[in-house]
């Protein structure tokens, strides 16, 4: 703790820094840091900071102060925000400034460039990689007796067959969890936080499951025109079939660290037959 102090102290000034642990949330190792009138956020076990440099200059996520590596674990510093979650309730009267906003790092050039860094999949080898790991972990839990059923068997079974006939677009940068956990609301803007999982997918991932958690199916029309497109079957298939992925990926997660994930199993089978979200509360 002692050489992160110090270098608190060399590029933020101040002689006395305290630190604490966040809340529960956060996978990754946080902490902090706290001087005076000056509250920073830490984060352990970043990859490459520089997409997350990125959104913090164009207004998605916390400005970045700093980067690098000490004792052997790298780490990013934002601004600690002193905001609040959004309320379920604030997405059904923002959806023109949702979709601005989601727009706003999905069409960002310098962003896409950096995630594209690397081998890039296509479309298909991207729903293929994803499938695959799905059903990894899922025969897993299968075979150790933690899932079963037949409706789970043939919901599954579907989100596999389904995976072959989507429409393959472009490829954008996406948070992959855009929960109101993972949202803030400093005064009159949203922030995005946790990018850990950002990446190259399926621009409806985020827009799909923001619009089956928190709006109603009435408004979605409204929410793609703000975006600029047209709600066809297609994109609904889409839409249901990522949201679907991941309700399904929170369940396996739940019950592979001792959680029961049967509310997310409900949410992942009305998903995957193009269902209304059994949880929403709009």
């Amino acid at each position: 703790m002692q050489a992160l102090i110090q270098l608190l102290q060399d590029n933020f000034g101040f002689s006395w820094w305290t630190l604490s642990r966040p809340g529960q949330g956060h996978q990754k190792e946080c902490l902090i840091a706290h001087a005076e009138n000056r509250k920073l956020f830490i984060k352990f076990g970043i990859g490459d900071a520089k997409p997350l440099q990125r959104l913090g200059e164009i207004g998605a996520a916390p400005e970045l102060l700093a980067n690098g590596e000490i004792e052997g674990k790298t780490y990013v510093i934002q601004e600690y925000l002193e905001a609040k979650n959004p309320e379920k309730a604030w997405f059904g009267g923002q959806l023109d400034y949702l979709a601005a906003f989601i727009r706003r790092y999905h069409d960002d050039i310098p962003l896409t460039r950096l995630l594209s860094q690397g081998q890039t999949p296509t479309y298909r080898e991207l729903v293929a990689r994803d499938t695959a790991e799905l059903e990894t972990r899922y025969t897993r839990l299968k075979q150790a007796g933690t899932l079963n059923g037949t409706d789970i068997e043939a919901a599954f079974d579907k989100l596999k067959r389904d995976a072959a006939a989507l429409e393959a677009v472009e490829l954008r940068p996406v948070h992959a969890e855009p929960n109101n956990q993972n949202m803030l609301l400093p005064g009159e803007r949203l922030i995005m936080i946790d990018w850990d999982e950002i990446r190259l997918g399926d621009p409806v991932q985020d827009m799909g499951q923001i619009l089956w958690w928190y709006i109603s199916p009435a408004r979605w029309p409204e929410f793609f025109k703000s975006y600029g497109l047209e709600l066809t079957p297609e994109l609904r298939d889409r839409l249901f079939w990522w949201t679907a992925r991941a309700s399904l990926m929170i369940a396996l997660w739940q019950f592979e660290h001792g959680y029961d994930g049967q509310e997310f199993l409900l949410d992942f089978q009305a998903a995957v037959n193009g269902q209304p979200n059994p949880h929403a509360t709009f």
